[in-house]
């Protein structure tokens, strides 16, 4: 069982263009620089998340948000 975070109901994906080059953190696959990727974020604009996870988009075409949970 996954502990909740005190923010997680703030977290959201938003579609990125990647300037380097990334790891998808459902399958491992390799994310290349100016492809579109979806990057876990917060609604406040004020904090950060140090290691926000990363996904591509046919992980993210295939499981949506639920990416989060």
């Amino acid at each position: 069982m996954k502990a909740m975070g005190k923010y997680d109901h703030l977290k959201f994906l938003k579609r990125t263009k990647a300037r380097a080059g990334h790891e998808c953190s459902k399958c491992g696959k390799g994310i290349k620089a100016g492809t579109f990727y979806y990057a876990e974020k917060l609604l406040d604009r004020f904090l950060n998340i140090l290691y926000s996870k990363k996904f591509c988009s046919e992980c993210y075409e295939k499981f949506g948000d639920k990416l989060l949970h």
